[in-house]
Protein backbone atom coordinates (compact mmCIF):
# COMPACT_ATOMS: atom_id res chain seq x y z
CA UNK A 1 0.00 0.00 0.00
CA UNK A 2 1.23 3.49 -0.87
CA UNK A 3 1.82 5.50 2.31
CA UNK A 4 3.99 8.45 1.23
CA UNK A 5 1.84 11.63 1.17
CA UNK A 6 3.33 12.89 -2.09
CA UNK A 7 2.76 9.51 -3.72
CA UNK A 8 -0.85 9.53 -2.49
CA UNK A 9 -1.35 12.98 -4.01
CA UNK A 10 0.13 11.64 -7.26
CA UNK A 11 -2.41 8.79 -7.21
CA UNK A 12 -5.25 11.24 -6.61
CA UNK A 13 -4.18 13.29 -9.63
CA UNK A 14 -3.88 10.05 -11.62
CA UNK A 15 -7.49 9.35 -10.61
CA UNK A 16 -8.47 12.79 -11.88
CA UNK A 17 -6.58 12.36 -15.16
CA UNK A 18 -8.05 8.91 -15.80
CA UNK A 19 -11.57 10.11 -15.02
CA UNK A 20 -11.27 13.13 -17.31
CA UNK A 21 -9.83 10.89 -20.05
CA UNK A 22 -12.79 8.51 -19.75
CA UNK A 23 -15.28 11.37 -19.91
CA UNK A 24 -13.53 12.92 -22.91
CA UNK A 25 -12.95 9.64 -24.76
CA UNK A 26 -16.29 7.84 -24.35
CA UNK A 27 -19.77 9.25 -24.78
CA UNK A 28 -21.30 6.79 -22.31
CA UNK A 29 -18.74 7.80 -19.70
CA UNK A 30 -19.45 11.48 -20.28
CA UNK A 31 -23.06 10.98 -19.25
CA UNK A 32 -21.96 9.98 -15.74
CA UNK A 33 -20.00 13.25 -15.27
CA UNK A 34 -16.37 13.55 -14.11
CA UNK A 35 -17.35 13.83 -10.45
CA UNK A 36 -18.97 10.40 -10.32
CA UNK A 37 -15.94 8.90 -12.06
CA UNK A 38 -13.51 10.57 -9.67
CA UNK A 39 -15.49 9.44 -6.63
CA UNK A 40 -15.78 5.87 -7.88
CA UNK A 41 -12.17 5.46 -9.06
CA UNK A 42 -10.84 7.15 -5.91
CA UNK A 43 -12.89 4.78 -3.74
CA UNK A 44 -11.72 1.84 -5.84
CA UNK A 45 -8.07 2.78 -5.26
CA UNK A 46 -8.51 3.00 -1.50
CA UNK A 47 -10.81 0.04 -0.98
CA UNK A 48 -8.55 -2.26 -3.00
CA UNK A 49 -5.53 -1.28 -0.90
CA UNK A 50 -3.59 0.81 -3.41
CA UNK A 51 -3.83 3.82 -1.10
CA UNK A 52 -5.14 4.00 2.48
CA UNK A 53 -8.79 4.73 3.28
CA UNK A 54 -7.58 7.06 6.01
CA UNK A 55 -4.50 9.28 5.91
CA UNK A 56 -3.61 12.76 7.23
CA UNK A 57 -3.08 14.05 3.69
CA UNK A 58 -6.79 13.63 2.95
CA UNK A 59 -7.74 15.87 5.85
CA UNK A 60 -5.10 18.42 4.87
CA UNK A 61 -6.41 18.55 1.31
CA UNK A 62 -10.00 18.85 2.50
CA UNK A 63 -9.18 21.50 5.12
CA UNK A 64 -7.66 23.72 2.43
CA UNK A 65 -9.83 22.83 -0.56
CA UNK A 66 -13.20 23.26 1.15
CA UNK A 67 -12.92 26.96 2.11
CA UNK A 68 -10.79 27.73 -0.96
CA UNK A 69 -13.33 26.15 -3.32
CA UNK A 70 -16.11 28.05 -1.58
CA UNK A 71 -14.20 31.30 -2.20
CA UNK A 72 -13.42 30.63 -5.87
CA UNK A 73 -16.96 29.55 -6.69
CA UNK A 74 -18.74 32.30 -4.80
CA UNK A 75 -16.45 34.98 -6.28
CA UNK A 76 -18.30 34.38 -9.57
CA UNK A 77 -21.79 34.73 -8.09
CA UNK A 78 -23.70 37.87 -8.90
CA UNK A 79 -26.74 38.13 -6.66
CA UNK A 80 -28.39 40.26 -9.33
CA UNK A 81 -27.96 37.48 -11.90
CA UNK A 82 -30.03 35.09 -9.81
CA UNK A 83 -33.09 36.74 -11.34
CA UNK A 84 -32.05 35.09 -14.63
CA UNK A 85 -32.89 31.71 -13.13
CA UNK A 86 -36.53 32.71 -13.47
CA UNK A 87 -39.47 32.34 -11.11
CA UNK A 88 -40.10 28.64 -11.94
CA UNK A 89 -36.54 27.60 -11.13
CA UNK A 90 -36.35 29.72 -7.98
CA UNK A 91 -39.66 28.25 -6.82
CA UNK A 92 -38.35 24.74 -7.50
CA UNK A 93 -35.20 25.59 -5.54
CA UNK A 94 -37.39 26.68 -2.62
CA UNK A 95 -39.29 23.38 -2.81
CA UNK A 96 -36.04 21.41 -2.84
CA UNK A 97 -34.73 23.37 0.14
CA UNK A 98 -37.90 22.96 2.21
CA UNK A 99 -38.07 19.27 1.27
CA UNK A 100 -34.51 18.82 2.50
CA UNK A 101 -35.14 20.61 5.80
CA UNK A 102 -38.26 18.51 6.40
CA UNK A 103 -36.40 15.32 5.52
CA UNK A 104 -33.52 16.11 7.88
CA UNK A 105 -35.92 17.05 10.69
CA UNK A 106 -37.93 13.83 10.27
CA UNK A 107 -34.78 11.71 10.06
CA UNK A 108 -33.25 13.38 13.14
CA UNK A 109 -36.39 12.99 15.24
CA UNK A 110 -37.09 9.44 14.10
CA UNK A 111 -33.57 8.14 14.60
CA UNK A 112 -32.50 10.25 17.58
CA UNK A 113 -32.03 7.30 19.93
CA UNK A 114 -30.10 5.27 17.39
CA UNK A 115 -27.89 8.21 16.47
CA UNK A 116 -27.12 8.79 20.13
CA UNK A 117 -25.49 5.34 20.27
CA UNK A 118 -22.85 6.42 17.77
CA UNK A 119 -22.64 10.18 18.40
CA UNK A 120 -23.73 10.65 22.01
CA UNK A 121 -24.92 14.17 22.81
CA UNK A 122 -23.67 15.43 19.43
CA UNK A 123 -26.33 13.61 17.39
CA UNK A 124 -27.98 16.94 16.54
CA UNK A 125 -24.88 18.01 14.62
CA UNK A 126 -25.57 15.47 11.87
CA UNK A 127 -28.49 17.63 10.72
CA UNK A 128 -26.06 20.32 9.56
CA UNK A 129 -23.99 18.41 6.97
CA UNK A 130 -26.94 16.53 5.55
CA UNK A 131 -28.98 19.71 5.21
CA UNK A 132 -26.04 21.39 3.52
CA UNK A 133 -25.37 18.53 1.11
CA UNK A 134 -28.99 18.43 -0.09
CA UNK A 135 -29.01 22.21 -0.65
CA UNK A 136 -25.51 22.91 -1.96
CA UNK A 137 -23.85 19.55 -2.52
CA UNK A 138 -20.87 17.76 -0.97
CA UNK A 139 -18.86 20.95 -0.59
CA UNK A 140 -21.37 22.15 2.01
CA UNK A 141 -21.36 18.70 3.63
CA UNK A 142 -17.68 18.99 4.51
CA UNK A 143 -17.96 22.69 5.28
CA UNK A 144 -20.57 22.01 7.95
CA UNK A 145 -18.96 18.77 9.14
CA UNK A 146 -15.74 20.59 9.97
CA UNK A 147 -17.53 23.79 10.98
CA UNK A 148 -19.68 22.02 13.58
CA UNK A 149 -16.66 20.18 14.95
CA UNK A 150 -17.65 16.55 14.33
CA UNK A 151 -14.28 14.99 15.08
CA UNK A 152 -14.85 11.23 14.72
CA UNK A 153 -12.81 10.16 11.63
CA UNK A 154 -14.51 6.76 11.36
CA UNK A 155 -17.92 8.41 11.41
CA UNK A 156 -16.72 10.87 8.80
CA UNK A 157 -15.63 8.03 6.52
CA UNK A 158 -18.94 6.24 6.99
CA UNK A 159 -21.08 9.36 6.59
CA UNK A 160 -19.08 10.42 3.55
CA UNK A 161 -19.43 7.00 1.96
CA UNK A 162 -23.19 6.97 2.57
CA UNK A 163 -23.61 10.49 1.21
CA UNK A 164 -21.70 9.70 -1.97
CA UNK A 165 -22.97 6.18 -2.55
CA UNK A 166 -26.56 7.46 -2.55
CA UNK A 167 -25.76 9.77 -5.45
CA UNK A 168 -25.91 6.72 -7.74
CA UNK A 169 -29.57 5.78 -7.07
CA UNK A 170 -30.42 9.48 -7.11
CA UNK A 171 -28.78 9.85 -10.49
CA UNK A 172 -30.70 6.86 -11.82
CA UNK A 173 -33.90 8.41 -10.46
CA UNK A 174 -33.19 11.71 -12.22
CA UNK A 175 -32.48 9.85 -15.45
CA UNK A 176 -35.40 7.40 -15.45
CA UNK A 177 -38.35 8.69 -13.43
CA UNK A 178 -39.04 11.98 -15.26
CA UNK A 179 -39.77 10.09 -18.48
CA UNK A 180 -42.33 7.91 -16.68
CA UNK A 181 -44.01 10.88 -15.02
CA UNK A 182 -44.03 13.27 -17.97
CA UNK A 183 -47.65 12.64 -18.99
CA UNK A 184 -48.91 13.21 -15.46
CA UNK A 185 -47.43 16.71 -15.10
CA UNK A 186 -49.62 19.44 -16.57
CA UNK A 187 -47.70 22.72 -16.51
CA UNK A 188 -49.54 25.87 -15.49
CA UNK A 189 -48.85 28.92 -17.64
CA UNK A 190 -47.19 30.87 -14.82
CA UNK A 191 -44.68 28.03 -14.24
CA UNK A 192 -43.59 27.47 -17.82
CA UNK A 193 -39.86 27.87 -18.26
CA UNK A 194 -38.70 30.03 -21.13
CA UNK A 195 -35.61 29.31 -23.20
CA UNK A 196 -32.50 30.62 -21.47
CA UNK A 197 -29.28 31.67 -23.12
CA UNK A 198 -26.41 29.45 -21.99
CA UNK A 199 -23.73 31.67 -23.48
CA UNK A 200 -22.81 33.11 -20.09
CA UNK A 201 -22.03 29.64 -18.82
CA UNK A 202 -20.08 28.81 -21.97
CA UNK A 203 -18.11 32.03 -21.68
CA UNK A 204 -17.08 31.23 -18.12
CA UNK A 205 -16.25 27.62 -18.91
CA UNK A 206 -14.19 28.46 -21.98
CA UNK A 207 -12.41 31.49 -20.56
CA UNK A 208 -8.78 31.75 -21.66
CA UNK A 209 -6.17 30.82 -19.09
CA UNK A 210 -4.39 33.92 -17.79
CA UNK A 211 -1.69 33.56 -15.18
CA UNK A 212 -2.44 36.98 -13.66
CA UNK A 213 -6.13 36.17 -13.21
CA UNK A 214 -5.38 32.77 -11.67
CA UNK A 215 -2.77 34.30 -9.35
CA UNK A 216 -5.24 37.00 -8.29
CA UNK A 217 -7.99 34.46 -7.65
CA UNK A 218 -5.62 32.37 -5.54
CA UNK A 219 -4.56 35.51 -3.66
CA UNK A 220 -8.17 36.48 -2.99
CA UNK A 221 -9.08 32.96 -1.92
CA UNK A 222 -6.29 32.61 0.62
CA UNK A 223 -6.71 36.22 1.79
CA UNK A 224 -10.40 35.63 2.49
CA UNK A 225 -9.50 32.46 4.37
CA UNK A 226 -6.86 34.27 6.44
CA UNK A 227 -9.07 37.29 7.21
CA UNK A 228 -11.98 35.00 8.08
CA UNK A 229 -9.76 33.09 10.49
CA UNK A 230 -8.70 36.33 12.18
CA UNK A 231 -12.28 37.58 12.41
CA UNK A 232 -13.36 34.24 13.85
CA UNK A 233 -10.58 34.17 16.48
CA UNK A 234 -10.59 37.83 17.52
CA UNK A 235 -14.11 39.15 16.94
CA UNK A 236 -16.55 36.23 16.78
CA UNK A 237 -15.26 33.72 19.35
CA UNK A 238 -15.72 36.02 22.36
CA UNK A 239 -19.37 36.54 21.39
CA UNK A 240 -20.45 33.42 19.44
CA UNK A 241 -17.73 30.74 19.56
CA UNK A 242 -19.97 28.13 17.93
CA UNK A 243 -20.22 30.05 14.64
CA UNK A 244 -18.30 28.05 11.98
CA UNK A 245 -15.58 29.96 10.14
CA UNK A 246 -16.97 28.70 6.82
CA UNK A 247 -19.94 31.05 7.27
CA UNK A 248 -17.53 33.96 7.56
CA UNK A 249 -15.66 32.79 4.44
CA UNK A 250 -18.98 32.51 2.58
CA UNK A 251 -20.03 36.02 3.60
CA UNK A 252 -16.74 37.70 2.61
CA UNK A 253 -16.64 35.87 -0.73
CA UNK A 254 -20.20 36.91 -1.58
CA UNK A 255 -19.46 40.53 -0.68
CA UNK A 256 -16.35 40.64 -2.88
CA UNK A 257 -18.22 38.93 -5.71
CA UNK A 258 -20.53 41.91 -6.05
CA UNK A 259 -17.55 43.97 -7.29
CA UNK A 260 -17.59 43.59 -11.12
CA UNK A 261 -13.78 43.60 -11.41
CA UNK A 262 -13.61 40.59 -9.06
CA UNK A 263 -16.60 38.75 -10.48
CA UNK A 264 -15.34 39.07 -14.05
CA UNK A 265 -11.91 37.55 -13.45
CA UNK A 266 -11.27 34.92 -16.12
CA UNK A 267 -10.22 31.40 -15.23
CA UNK A 268 -12.24 31.07 -12.04
CA UNK A 269 -14.28 28.17 -13.37
CA UNK A 270 -11.16 26.26 -14.41
CA UNK A 271 -9.51 26.82 -11.05
CA UNK A 272 -12.72 25.91 -9.27
CA UNK A 273 -13.06 22.71 -11.30
CA UNK A 274 -9.51 21.65 -10.44
CA UNK A 275 -10.00 22.30 -6.74
CA UNK A 276 -13.28 20.41 -6.92
CA UNK A 277 -11.61 17.45 -8.58
CA UNK A 278 -8.90 17.30 -5.91
CA UNK A 279 -11.57 17.59 -3.25
CA UNK A 280 -13.68 14.80 -4.71
CA UNK A 281 -10.64 12.57 -5.26
CA UNK A 282 -9.84 12.87 -1.54
CA UNK A 283 -13.50 12.31 -0.70
CA UNK A 284 -13.56 9.17 -2.83
CA UNK A 285 -10.42 7.84 -1.18
CA UNK A 286 -12.04 8.31 2.23
CA UNK A 287 -15.00 6.17 1.24
CA UNK A 288 -14.90 2.96 3.27
CA UNK A 289 -17.68 0.63 2.20
CA UNK A 290 -17.13 -1.64 5.20
CA UNK A 291 -17.61 1.20 7.67
CA UNK A 292 -20.61 2.50 5.76
CA UNK A 293 -22.40 -0.84 5.45
CA UNK A 294 -21.32 -2.70 8.58
CA UNK A 295 -20.41 -0.19 11.26
CA UNK A 296 -22.91 2.61 10.62
CA UNK A 297 -26.07 1.28 8.92
CA UNK A 298 -28.05 3.90 10.83
CA UNK A 299 -26.58 6.53 8.52
CA UNK A 300 -28.11 4.75 5.54
CA UNK A 301 -31.53 4.90 7.18
CA UNK A 302 -30.98 8.59 7.93
CA UNK A 303 -30.02 9.44 4.35
CA UNK A 304 -32.80 7.30 2.87
CA UNK A 305 -35.37 9.23 4.92
CA UNK A 306 -33.89 12.57 3.84
CA UNK A 307 -33.73 11.47 0.21
CA UNK A 308 -37.30 10.11 0.10
CA UNK A 309 -38.84 13.13 1.82
CA UNK A 310 -36.85 15.48 -0.45
CA UNK A 311 -38.01 13.74 -3.63
CA UNK A 312 -41.62 13.23 -2.53
CA UNK A 313 -41.92 16.86 -1.47
CA UNK A 314 -40.32 18.27 -4.62
CA UNK A 315 -42.26 16.14 -7.10
CA UNK A 316 -45.46 15.94 -5.03
CA UNK A 317 -45.85 19.66 -4.33
CA UNK A 318 -44.53 20.40 -7.82
CA UNK A 319 -47.24 18.18 -9.32
CA UNK A 320 -49.99 19.82 -7.25
CA UNK A 321 -48.71 23.27 -8.22
CA UNK A 322 -48.57 22.19 -11.89
CA UNK A 323 -44.88 22.97 -12.21
CA UNK A 324 -42.62 21.86 -15.05
CA UNK A 325 -41.14 18.38 -14.53
CA UNK A 326 -37.81 19.34 -16.04
CA UNK A 327 -37.49 22.37 -13.79
CA UNK A 328 -38.23 20.25 -10.72
CA UNK A 329 -35.68 17.64 -11.74
CA UNK A 330 -32.90 20.14 -12.48
CA UNK A 331 -33.61 21.91 -9.17
CA UNK A 332 -33.19 18.60 -7.34
CA UNK A 333 -29.99 17.86 -9.27
CA UNK A 334 -28.58 21.35 -8.65
CA UNK A 335 -29.24 21.32 -4.91
CA UNK A 336 -27.84 17.86 -4.24
CA UNK A 337 -25.11 17.47 -6.88
CA UNK A 338 -24.03 21.05 -7.57
CA UNK A 339 -23.36 22.91 -10.84
CA UNK A 340 -21.09 20.24 -12.34
CA UNK A 341 -23.95 17.72 -12.57
CA UNK A 342 -26.50 20.09 -14.11
CA UNK A 343 -25.15 20.15 -17.71
CA UNK A 344 -24.87 16.34 -18.19
CA UNK A 345 -28.38 15.72 -16.83
CA UNK A 346 -29.88 18.61 -18.80
CA UNK A 347 -28.09 17.55 -21.99
CA UNK A 348 -29.17 13.92 -21.62
CA UNK A 349 -32.82 14.89 -21.14
CA UNK A 350 -32.57 17.59 -23.87
CA UNK A 351 -33.36 20.38 -21.39
CA UNK A 352 -30.56 22.64 -22.63
CA UNK A 353 -32.59 25.75 -21.85
CA UNK A 354 -32.37 24.79 -18.16
CA UNK A 355 -28.56 24.62 -17.99
CA UNK A 356 -27.95 28.25 -17.05
CA UNK A 357 -30.90 28.52 -14.59
CA UNK A 358 -29.82 25.23 -13.02
CA UNK A 359 -26.24 26.40 -12.59
CA UNK A 360 -27.40 29.68 -11.07
CA UNK A 361 -29.52 28.00 -8.39
CA UNK A 362 -26.71 25.50 -7.76
CA UNK A 363 -24.48 28.47 -6.97
CA UNK A 364 -27.29 29.86 -4.82
CA UNK A 365 -27.28 26.51 -3.03
CA UNK A 366 -23.56 26.83 -2.37
CA UNK A 367 -24.14 30.29 -0.96
CA UNK A 368 -27.19 29.43 1.17
CA UNK A 369 -26.38 25.83 2.14
CA UNK A 370 -23.92 26.68 4.89
CA UNK A 371 -26.24 29.21 6.52
CA UNK A 372 -29.33 26.98 6.35
CA UNK A 373 -27.43 23.87 7.44
CA UNK A 374 -26.03 25.61 10.52
CA UNK A 375 -29.46 27.03 11.40
CA UNK A 376 -31.16 23.64 11.07
CA UNK A 377 -28.47 21.99 13.23
CA UNK A 378 -28.94 24.58 15.98
CA UNK A 379 -32.72 24.15 15.85
CA UNK A 380 -32.30 20.37 16.17
CA UNK A 381 -29.97 20.94 19.14
CA UNK A 382 -32.78 22.84 20.89
CA UNK A 383 -35.45 20.29 19.97
CA UNK A 384 -33.39 17.21 20.82
CA UNK A 385 -31.80 18.77 23.87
Amino acid sequence: MIQDPLAIVAVLFAVICFSLFMVKRFKWAERLSPILWILFVGALCSNTGLIPTSAPIYGQLIDVSVPFAVCVILLSVSLKDLSKAGAPMLAAFALATVGTVLGVAIASLTLDSALATIMGDDAWKLAGPYTGTYIGGSLNFFSLWTGLGIDDPDLLAAANAVDNITIFPLYMFWMIIPATLAERYVVAKRWRSSGADTSAYAEKKEAPFKVFNIALLIFLGFTIMAVSGWVKDVLINPIFPELPSILIVTTFALILAQIPAVRNLKGGWELGDLVFYVFFAAVGALMDFYLAVILSPILFAYVVIVMIVHLVFVYGIGWMAKMDLGVLTIASVATKAGPAMVPPVAETKEWRHLILPGILIALLGYAAGNYIGFAVAKVMEVILG
